[in-house]
């Protein structure tokens, strides 16, 4: 017991020192593992915003800092917890890793399999799903693939975060490409359970990966403060694929969740939106999950804003929607681009937060020559208006909108 205070003592003490650092200091009469103690602190420092709730568990254990890095976050976890409810009263979750997603998925299941192939992560998880009180998880050191082919036990679900980066680290963007192989298991998972709840990475194509897969009944888009961390995709055997529904949602520690529901077929049945010529009064930029989704017309036509070009993915009306799911701004002016324009910009605006949209010049370029500041109330928007007109959209954002 002295081996477990030591070394919950030794990482609070030094919580806040640079792991690197520590990693080449000398310390004498250890009874524990020095570099294991280091991997909770730099774990701990990684994982502060992602897990608050888990990093104020001073008794909880990371297998090392790549579990930590590759972790679902706490909000994502609780939304996928969420969708699912109490639907599912078993689900085998196939990929453990920290337990971040068995943890949570526990709260509604009556009983959770975490499948792991590491022991130490096994031990860990043991250990920490034991400090949690989540007695209804249980625990399988195996392969994934080993434990599918050799279990006779049925699930309702089984939940996969397939691994995305390669032995030598690259991130993997193909369903395919990563480890297992979901499109290969499908037809073998969906012989033991009838659903499989699938998460992948924000980068893969919508599209292509319901074409990929079968029997596809929901995709989550979900972003967090504005950025797409994940696609969680919902897979029924007994779903026909004519609406697949595509959920996109913003979530905020802080806000109410922004939601916006399409589909894809309806979308791309829509006729060709017309653009406006002018800017209107107030601009609108769809948040992070509609982008990725592609719901371009199907947003327009929802809350009856105008697209300024086809390619432009911006928004704009005289009248103000408040429950718009993005960011919503006060049109100042709109001024017509050129070069002399962009070398007087910072005498009016010497700061702004500027944002490019289908636009020749990147952010970067676009603040080296305009030598505007970042930071500041004011937002410009450097964009292509229809028919092909590069304008800079000065604006204001409204707040709470």
């Amino acid at each position: 017991m002295d081996i477990v205070n030591n070394l919950f003592d030794f990482i609070e003490k030094y919580s806040q020192e640079n792991p690197m650092k520590l990693r080449l200091k000398r310390f004498e009469n250890l009874n524990f593992n020095l570099s294991f103690a280091i991997d909770q602190i730099e774990s701990r420092q990684k994982i502060k915003s992602k897990l608050p709730l888990w990093n104020q568990n001073k008794k909880l254990l990371f297998p090392s800092v790549l579990s930590a890095e590759q972790a679902s976050s706490e909000i994502t976890a609780q939304y996928k917890q969420c969708i699912i409810g109490s639907k599912y009263k078993s689900i085998c979750d196939l990929t453990g890793g920290l337990g971040i997603d068995s943890y949570y998925f526990a709260d509604s299941a009556e009983t959770v399999t975490y499948i792991e192939r590491y022991p130490l992560y096994c031990d860990v998880a043991k250990y920490n799903f034991n400090v949690l009180q989540k007695n209804n998880i249980r625990v399988i050191c195996s392969d994934s693939l080993k434990f599918v082919f050799e279990c006779n036990v049925k699930f309702d679900a089984f939940y996969i975060d397939p691994a995305r980066r390669n032995s030598e680290n690259k991130r993997l963007y193909d369903l395919r490409d990563c480890e297992p192989d979901i499109i290969e298991l499908q037809s073998i998972l969906l012989k033991k359970a009838p659903v499989i709840l699938l998460k992948a990475s924000p980068m893969i194509d919508i599209s292509r990966a319901i074409q990929d897969l079968k029997f596809v009944k929901e995709v989550h888009v979900i972003s967090v403060k504005n950025e797409c961390k994940e696609l969680f995709f919902i897979i029924n055997n007994h779903f026909s694929e004519d609406e697949i529904s595509i959920n996109c949602v913003n979530l905020s520690p802080v806000q109410q969740p922004e939601n916006y529901i399409f589909t894809l077929e309806n979308e791309k049945n829509l006729p060709l939106l017309q653009s406006v010529t002018s800017i209107q009064s107030y601009l609108y930029e769809p948040n992070s999950s509609i982008l990725k989704a592609g719901a371009f017309k199907s947003v327009a036509i929802s809350f009856s804003i105008s697209k300024i070009h086809k390619n432009s993915h911006l928004y704009t009306s005289n009248k103000l929607i408040t429950d718009f799911p993005g960011r919503i701004f006060t049109v100042k002016e709109v001024i017509p681009f050129s070069g002399k324009v962009l070398k007087k910009l910072s005498m009016q605006y010497p700061s702004a937060n500027i944002t490019v949209r289908n636009f020749p010049i990147t952010t970067e370029e676009l603040r080296k020559k305009s030598k505007i500041k970042d930071g500041g109330n004011v937002y410009i928007f450097a964009t292509t208006l229809y028919p092909d007109k590069k304008i800079f959209i000065i604006c204001e954002k409204i707040i709470n909108a």
